[in-house]
């Protein structure tokens, strides 16, 4: 399945026109749970829960938009779990063989990160089994297609930006609480005729309302999102996760059913709901964003970086040394085994926490009037606000850690936090509020989620540092 939003034009005529160029497409990304052979498991909150259907379709969702000097930039966005970085690099890679005509200054590919997708990761699989490698593939192909076709759809644009807020429509389940509330929206439609091209939806909550025992294949609650918007703005929706590490209370939300005045009867309707009431949000923000009429054309500008950062986290080194976690290449600390698979290493017992890193990548892209900033995880919302624990709870790790740049405070452009781009490092948690050895912060008994799903605590200095300098350079 694709879709095509307008005809393709000539991009020098674009270009000499003033004016930006975007297309987008999609295709379904869902598995076939009939294929001999596959068994896929939901990538949610339960180990081992082989998927037993199909609530609704899973889609790789894409957009491309190009400047007047020629600048083009891609963003694929999965209905997936999370999309490791040497899966990012073998996308871009195909692009470059199969549509060589498509010239991107940078294409990333990030995942919603619906609980209720097949497990790409290996986190939920039971022990014994691994990653379907050959749906990867599968995905990693259509993804490509999808970035080729929206390359192809391009046509002369207007740009839209609105922001609003969805307060109470997530909770956060880790102490401090704090919630990002912001909502962000981009829109473009042709110059020419004024039809929809594709709009970009940006909130910042886990897709996880399906809950742990859900075993239908859902985009979760983005797929309202997207059905309210395309049905009434039009164009091809995307909707891309924020700053939602925490922020996995969606499903605790009171919201009642307009069918039956009622609460949802099901969790699969109780994320529909959300995801409706998120769009509305959005669609007004970019009505309102109409009405103070289309940005100035302007340029596109690029800059990323690439990132080592330390493999700290028992559960992911142990589950990439049995082959539980899809396999990704690995760096040694001491500089003897570089970009090794683990079946590569010369001494595969030697995969221990805090001998090894992985490469990753942050990127920043300012388009007209607004700022995408691709995250390589599940970032905190202290990271994007820049409001921390203060003063430091005395049980956390690391007492008198610096506290790290923040998104929305260090830009001078409304930021769409676009979140696990071009990797799945797991949770983004601030060093401050670490906390994985006793005495644990608040006086719990035991360490909070998070920790135990992310590469380690070094994996926010590093990547908001990335940050900060790529932002510090000069225009």
């Amino acid at each position: 399945m694709a879709v095509q939003a307008g005809a393709a034009v000539d991009p020098r005529s674009a270009a000499s026109a003033g004016g930006l160029l975007a297309g987008a497409a999609v295709r379904v990304i869902t598995p076939d749970l009939d294929a001999p052979g596959r068994t896929v498991y939901v990538g949610g909150l339960a180990r081992g829960l082989p998927a037993a259907g199909v609530n609704d379709e899973l889609f790789a969702r894409a957009l491309v938009v190009s400047d007047p000097g020629g600048v083009s930039v891609g963003l694929v966005v999965l209905d997936l779990i999370g999309f490791f970085h040497d899966d990012v690099v073998k996308v871009r890679e195909e692009l470059r063989a199969r549509y060589p005509e498509v010239a991107l200054e940078h294409l990333a590919v990030a995942s919603t990160h619906t609980h209720a997708g097949p497990d790409v990761i290996g986190l939920w699989l039971p022990i014994g089994e691994s990653v379907d490698a050959q749906y990867v593939a599968e995905v990693r192909s259509k993804a490509v297609d999808a970035i080729a076709e929206a390359w192809r759809a391009r046509r002369s644009a207007e740009i839209f930006v609105g922001a609003s807020s969805a307060p109470g429509l997530a909770k956060d389940t880790r102490l401090p609480e704090l919630t990002d509330d912001a909502v962000l929206v981009m829109g473009l439609r042709g110059r020419a005729d004024g039809h929809p091209i594709a709009t970009l939806v940006n909130w910042n909550s886990h897709p996880s309302i399906a809950g742990k025992e859900n075993a239908d294949l859902s985009a979760d609650f983005p797929r309202g999102t997207v059905a309210l918007m395309e049905r009434e703005w039009g164009g091809v929706c995307i909707y891309t996760s924020g700053a939602l590490g925490g922020q996995i209370g969606s499903g605790r939300v009171k919201i009642t059913d307009p069918l039956t005045g009622e609460a949802p009867s099901t969790r699969a309707r109780r994320a529909e709901l959300v995801g409706e009431k998120l769009g509305g949000i959005a669609l007004a923000a970019l009505r309102e964003a109409e009405g103070r009429g289309a940005a100035p054309a302007s340029t596109i500008r690029v800059r990323q970086r690439d990132i080592m950062v330390p493999l700290d986290s028992v559960r992911f080194v142990t589950g990439l040394s049995i082959g539980l976690i899809h396999p990704r290449r690995l760096w040694s600390n001491d500089g003897k085994s570089e970009g090794l698979l683990p079946s590569e290493l010369p001494d595969p017992t030697s995969l221990r926490p805090g001998l090894f890193s992985l490469r990753s990548e942050v990127a920043v892209i300012d388009i007209g009037p607004a700022r995408w900033a691709l995250v390589p995880g599940e970032l905190y919302p202290e990271l994007s606000l820049g409001r921390f624990q203060e003063p430091q709870d005395t049980g956390a790790d690391f007492q008198g850690a610096e506290r790290e740049f923040a998104l929305r405070p260090g830009s001078d452009l409304p930021v769409f936090i676009i979140g696990l781009a071009n990797d799945e490092l797991g949770y983004i948690i601030p060093r401050s509020q670490w906390d994985s050895e006793p005495p644990y912060a608040y006086g719990l008994e035991e360490p909070q989620y998070g920790e135990m799903n992310s590469a380690g605590p070094q994996t926010a200095p590093i990547v908001m540092r990335a940050f900060e300098e790529i932002l510090a350079q000069p225009m």
